[in-house]
């Protein structure tokens, strides 16, 4: 047996701990009773203190424990002899039931080991039902293939880029990755829009290469909850269930003063542009001459006065002249702080986008970003899988090792089972 983190191993010293209380643990003293000590003749007393071992199973129960904890936390692996000529085939989860590799698989050798892509690698079977389609940790996987028992490993994904998450990893197995395409194109509902009138299902629609947004407006076939936080859609005689966002008027508060009327003429005309691009309300709230905003909560304050104020939280655009910026709007010093660069005029604003730029600000999109995620489907590229292959240099990297993790925990769940009851029963 060999370990993964040997250096753990130096706790064993932790078995001294048991030891030292067994041998310096006294038994309770008997106390006999005798009528008189008339008769007892004097003689010069001497204490024993010799140190014996008390409970000997129970002593090694507890050195037990403590060596299985030691263990496990070494990591234990049992090297196992590999067979060069073996071509292991890893299938992800999400393609059971997939037409085309139903047929290759089928084509394979009765021999060949077809295992699952996900912790443990359990056996593939053929008639198994499909056991979601999340998408594994492609390099977090690829880095425990090394305790498979064969050199070249076949694996069989989506290869959604979703699932590299982390550095490429390296590995002594030649892995060859095959990329499955999606059978059909796909129509995934994300997301419902609505805004007290009317209601717009947002869908995705691509394949693994691309994507393309789809906006439709719902008449009928839905239905919302009680909360209006979700809605049940009825598609291809099933029901699905997503996410319902409510579409608010967006609240902007617009501080300025006599010297810079022509910058505020110019942010409400782009608000109002933005307005019609959006079909969204924006509700502007201007405070003119010095005064003061009330705290409200607003989606975006814009304060174009020369003494600005960072007394309220939120998001602000605060004029901050500034000839060397190369955009108009600029990230401030901390989080939801925005500096306008630049005093506003006909040309930079249609030149330079200003009313983009205030709607990269608001940041609309926030709340189905994360759903967007989720549903993204874009694959990888073959020429882009291939993890580091490092050459087997030494005996122990050419071996090929079995985790003996479960084993070892489950060794110590008996025995500080058997050691409990014992310690009950003996009233230690």
């Amino acid at each position: 047996m060999v370990f993964a983190n040997p250096s753990y191993l130096w706790a064993l010293w932790g078995l001294l701990v048991p030891l030292a209380i067994h041998l310096w643990s006294k038994k309770e003293a008997k106390t006999i009773k005798i009528g008189s000590i008339q008769l007892l003749d004097e003689s010069n007393s001497r204490q024993s203190s010799s140190l014996q071992l008390n409970e000997w199973f129970l002593l090694l129960l507890r050195m037990l424990v403590i060596a299985l904890a030691v263990i496990l936390m070494a990591g234990p692996q049992w090297r196992t002899h590999k067979n060069r000529d073996l071509v292991t085939y890893v299938v992800e989860p999400s393609l059971v039931g997939h037409h085309t590799l139903d047929r290759v698989l089928d084509s394979l050798n009765e021999t060949s080991e077809v295992l699952l892509l996900k912790n443990g690698f359990p056996e593939w079977e053929m008639d198994m039902d499909n056991p979601g389609a999340a998408t594994p940790n492609y390099w977090q996987l690829v880095q425990k293939m090394d305790s498979l028992p064969s050199d070249s490993i076949v694996v069989f994904s989506h290869a959604r880029f979703q699932g590299f998450r982390s550095a490429r990893p390296s590995t002594h197995k030649k892995i060859n990755w095959v990329v499955m395409e999606p059978e059909n194109l796909e129509e995934t509902p994300l997301v419902a829009l609505g805004n007290g009138e009317e209601t717009e299902l947002v869908s995705m629609i691509g394949d693994g290469q691309n994507k393309l947004f789809k906006k439709q407006k719902l008449s009928s076939g839905f239905s919302l909850t009680k909360n209006k936080d979700s809605l049940s859609l009825e598609t291809d005689n099933e029901t699905k269930t997503i996410g319902h966002i409510v579409l608010n008027p967006i609240e902007v508060s617009l501080y300025s003063h006599t010297e810079t009327e022509t910058e505020k003429r110019y942010i409400e005309a782009s608000l109002v542009a933005l307005s019609n691009y959006l079909q969204r309300d924006i509700n502007v709230q201007t405070y003119d001459n010095g005064e003061q905003p009330d705290g409200s909560p607003t989606d975006l304050n814009i304060w174009l006065r020369n003494d600005p104020s960072d007394a309220f939280s939120g998001k602000w655009l605060i004029f901050h002249d500034d000839p060397l910026a190369n955009r108009l709007i600029v990230p401030g010093t901390h989080e939801g702080l925005f500096h306008l660069t630049h005093t506003l005029n006909a040309q930079n604003t249609v030149e330079e986008h200003f009313a983009e730029q205030l709607l990269t600000l608001l940041d609309l999109d926030a709340d189905i970003e994360e759903v967007i995620l989720k549903a993204d489907s874009r694959q990888m590229d073959v020429s882009e899988l291939e993890p580091n292959y490092m050459e087997p240099k030494s005996k122990r990297e050419r071996a090929t090792f079995k985790d003996m993790s479960h084993w070892a925990f489950l060794g110590l769940l008996v025995v500080m089972m058997v050691e409990r009851l014992v310690s009950y029963l003996k009233k230690q």
